[in-house]
């Protein structure tokens, strides 16, 4: 089981780094090379009559690509989780959905919650951006909603979206993807409990009971 648990870890430490190096391919590509891009067009029409307020235009977006480079800096770091927390990953994930400008979201955690010790919060996280995942590829939502309650010793934490929701009895017939299946997996070996509510139309909720023996 120790051996099991010890490869749960690893897998999720390489699947969380393989995650973070999409996402800083996807914003060197989409959002820093644009704002460059703008950069560069506006030194292009440079010259001695060219209004102040250009300049400063110019200067805000070059310190926007700087301070995006810093954080894609930061993501860079293979322990971030384990070095800012749980709390503070979870915030900067739900920071990113919204920086897309497809999503608003809400995030509520507890003051009890701490987070529960570095293993199990390394799973934790990875289980939580799996359910992001399933809302961004196949929810069609707009808005996804966090909220974390308990503490260490019995946890719970509730991902909701708004987005077009499915029949659950027809998940159990046909059974289960593999975004969920990795849920329930990592769910076993942090005893934590599943529980997803939905219906066609109303959006789904996926709540994740986490009570450490």
């Amino acid at each position: 089981m120790k051996n099991k648990f010890d490869q749960t870890i690893l897998k999720t430490q390489l699947e969380i780094q393989e995650q973070t190096f999409t996402h800083i391919s996807r914003e060197i590509h989409d959002n820093i090379g644009q704002i460059l891009s703008l950069v560069r067009l506006n030194l292009s029409t440079f010259s001695p009559a060219t209004p102040e307020d250009k300049f400063e235009h110019t200067d805000q977006l070059l310190g926007k690509a700087i301070k995006d480079l810093r954080d894609l800096s930061h993501s860079l770091q293979t322990n971030r989780i384990h070095d800012i927390g749980i709390i503070e990953s979870i915030r900067q994930l739900m920071i990113t959905l919204e920086k897309t400008g497809r999503y608003k979201t809400s995030l509520k955690i507890a003051d009890t919650f701490t987070g529960i010790d570095k293993d199990t919060d390394l799973i934790l996280f990875r289980m939580i951006q799996e359910i992001v995942n399933n809302i961004l590829k196949h929810a069609g939502a707009s808005s996804i909603d966090m909220e974390i309650s308990g503490d260490q010793h019995d946890a719970v934490v509730r991902v909701s979206d708004n987005g077009s929701g499915f029949d659950t009895e027809k998940l159990k017939n046909a059974g289960m993807g593999i975004g969920l299946q990795n849920i329930f997996s990592r769910a076993k070996m942090i005893h934590a409990s599943v529980d997803i509510k939905s219906a066609p139309g109303m959006g789904t909720a996926i709540i994740l009971h986490i009570k450490p023996k």
